[in-house]
Parts: structure tokens; C-alpha cells; sequence
């Protein structure tokens, strides 16, 4: 267990801005600990006030048959900002099954396109890592322009593994370098959490069932893409940063 686990909750705040009609989610559910750290941070922040109810769907239980490749598309929020901007929160469980599981852990494409379409304020997110939710939750909400959020969402019941890892596989996928965290703001990429010392992709993969069916050989193409994924993400980084630095 993460050594500072056990103090996360004392430290978020303590009011309770999501309050759904019923309790509909499924033990450990990563999308409805998402969505309450999304409107805890909407509670402090001074585009909204107050607490707001929202249809929360339950989860879609894992496809049968090995011809379906897509059990549900991922969740979107869209909230107003000033001068008619919008904040677009994702919330991606992954609610993919079949054949091509092995690429989508490092095919992130939708930041990327956000950045590309201009959006003034891009970034990822994980629940495995609450306070830089939290804080990216804040800042799209003060950013001018519009804003766009990512968060991946671990999901016990598609992506099969125990209730009670959904924190850490979300931590994991971010330790991984498989869903990096990064923020992209008016098209200067900065990393937010860089390890000197990835964990191996396996970490993560190997706590989901999911999963099972990858062979040695696939594990090591998604290590290698992911390493690649990264370095280029590195480097846009890197640049920004010195760009940033001569403004």
C-alpha cells in the first residue's frame, strides 16, 4: 500500500459535492470516485457553487463474443465556463473488448486532438493520483478559453481485477508510462509526474483479467510502444519548457 494512502482522505476536502439519486456503481467503481474528485474540486472553485446532482449510468457489464469490439463510449461532462467557453471532462474507462486490447493501453489520441483543435487548456488525469485531479480540475475551470480533461477510470467489472485496487491500477497506469500525466497549455507540454524509474507495464496489466491473454511477446510491443509514446512526449516537453523559459 502507498505509504500516504491512508492520510488521502483527511486531506481532500470534505465536502461532498456529487450526490447522485441513488448509489447505482459497482464496488470500487474508478468513474464514480472520478466524478466525486471532479465535484469536490468544483466546489472550491469559482465557476460553480454549491451541489449538483447528475446522471451517473451503472457500468456495462463485459461484452460476449469476441466480434465486439466496444462496449460503451466513454463518459463526457460538459460544463459552462465565462464568454460562452466549455470545460469537457472525460471519463474513460477503457469499455473496450477483443482483439486490439493490446494497443489501446498506449493509443491516446484524444488530448492530442484536443491540442490540435486548440483547445487553450489540455490535461490527463488519474484518481490513483487525487491532489493533481483535483488541481487540474481548478485549473481548467480558471484557464481562459476552453478546456479539456481526461481521466482515466479504472473499472473492476470490464477490466476484471479485485474492488479494492481500483486506486492502484489507476497509480499504476501513471507509474507505467502507459497514461502519462501531462497538461498542454496553449500548446506548451508539461509533464507532471516523471519518474526516474518507471514500474514495468506488467505491474499494471498482469492485476487485470483482461488482460491474460496477452503473451510475453505482446507485453514486451506494448512495453516498447509505451517507452517510444513517452520519449516523444518527453521531448515535446522538453521543448516547451525551454520555450516557456525564454518568454
Amino acid at each position: 500500500m502507498d505509504r500516504y494512502a491512508v492520510f488521502v482522505p483527511k486531506l481532500l476536502p470534505r465536502k461532498e459535492c456529487f450526490v447522485p439519486d441513488a448509489s447505482i456503481s459497482c464496488k470500487g467503481c474508478g468513474e464514480a470516485l472520478a466524478i466525486r474528485l471532479v465535484y469536490k474540486a468544483l466546489g472550491s472553485a469559482p465557476m460553480h457553487k454549491g451541489t449538483w446532482k447528475i446522471p451517473f449510468k451503472q457500468p456495462v457489464p463485459e461484452l460476449k463474443g469476441a466480434d465486439k469490439d466496444e462496449a460503451a463510449m466513454p463518459a463526457l461532462l460538459r460544463l459552462p465556463k465565462e464568454d460562452k467557453q466549455v470545460l469537457s471532462i472525460c471519463f474513460d474507462n477503457e469499455a473496450r473488448t477483443g482483439k486490439n486490447i493490446s494497443t489501446e493501453f498506449w493509443r491516446k489520441r484524444m488530448p492530442a486532438v484536443a491540442v490540435a483543435e486548440g483547445v487553450s487548456y489540455v490535461a490527463t488525469a488519474s484518481p490513483g493520483y487525487p491532489f493533481d485531479l483535483i488541481a487540474k480540475v481548478k485549473k481548467a475551470c480558471s484557464a481562459p478559453g476552453d478546456a479539456y480533461l481526461h481521466i482515466l477510470c479504472p473499472c473492476p467489472v470490464g477490466w476484471a481485477f479485485d474492488p479494492s485496487l481500483s486506486v492502484q491500477v489507476g497509480k499504476l497506469a501513471v507509474d507505467s508510462n502507459l497514461f502519462p500525466l501531462y497538461e498542454v497549455i496553449h500548446g506548451t507540454c508539461f509533464i507532471n509526474i516523471a519518474l526516474a524509474k518507471p514500474r514495468p507495464v506488467t505491474d499494471y496489466l498482469r492485476l487485470q483479467k483482461r488482460c491474460q491473454h496477452l503473451s510475453d511477446t505482446d507485453l514486451a510491443e506494448i512495453q516498447k510502444q509505451s517507452a517510444l509514446e513517452y520519449s516523444r512526449l518527453s521531448a515535446s516537453s522538453k521543448q516547451g519548457e525551454k520555450a516557456h523559459e525564454r518568454h
